[in-house]
């Protein structure tokens, strides 16, 4: 596989965009998108990477396909009890206020504590990397992300300058089930000083935890440290009631 220039295939664009015109609000449920035709005329590719795309969302839940009738957006699973996280990193990403910088990238032997929670054998070889996110040049995550080599073999010769490692690492292995934490923590002094925090900032920042799993083996496990006020759980109120 070759990424040489840091781009995401066709279909994973694809993907995006699709994705995006949910997020944002822009098609509701039921609604009906555009037809794979469509998809090849507007990105300019093969009927083949347009269906790739929509069947790799419909195949996620997020597209019902009607034979006959085209594909339509589906209503969002209910899940009570749980919050929404509001993640300013992906909010930065669609705006397209969003980059990123590569603190480190090594091949290092797991800790006893990431082996674990990777379900690796304690003297294992991993991807490590520490990955600091930025909004408009202002940084607003840092990010440690342990990866496990045999799901991305070939990402240390990957520039990843303009492609983010997490979604380099969707590309090459989708995950099919994720499990997170979030707590407060108080971050180091190489975390402040990455994440531009004074002395005078709240000494607790929000730490979420991320486990990404494709079938029953361990992807990759994250651990994101934002400044308390990039994230938020639930509905912002504030914007409601303006």
């Amino acid at each position: 596989m070759s990424n040489k220039d840091g781009k995401l295939p066709q279909f994973a664009l694809i993907k995006q965009f699709l994705r995006e015109q949910i997020e944002s609000g822009k098609w509701s449920p039921g609604t009906r998108i555009p037809s794979e035709h469509s998809l090849t005329q507007t990105f300019s590719v093969s009927r083949m990477t347009a269906r790739r795309a929509v069947k790799e969302l419909a195949d996620e839940g997020l597209f019902t396909r009607t034979p006959g009738l085209g594909t339509f957006v589906n209503a969002p699973s209910a899940c009570p009890a749980v919050l929404d996280i509001v993640d300013v990193v992906a909010k930065a990403q669609v705006a397209g206020s969003h980059s990123h910088r590569l603190l480190a990238v090594d091949c290092v032997q797991a800790t006893a504590k990431i082996a674990h929670l990777m379900q690796l054998q304690s003297a294992a070889m991993i991807f490590q990397l520490t990955v600091l996110h930025l909004q408009k040049n202002q940084p607003v995550q840092w990010q440690s992300l342990s990866i496990n080599p045999s799901f991305a073999p070939a990402l240390l010769k990957q520039k990843l300058t303009r492609v983010t490692p997490d979604a380099y690492l969707n590309w090459i292995s989708p995950s099919t089930s994720t499990q997170y934490q979030l707590k407060a923590v108080a971050p180091s002094a190489s975390q402040r000083l990455e994440l531009a925090l004074s002395q005078q900032d709240a000494p607790l920042c929000l730490q979420l935890s991320r486990r990404n799993w494709l079938g029953d083996k361990v992807v990759s496990f994250s651990t994101m440290l934002h400044p308390a006020d990039h994230y938020y759980l639930g509905a912002d109120l504030e914007a409601v009631n303006q």
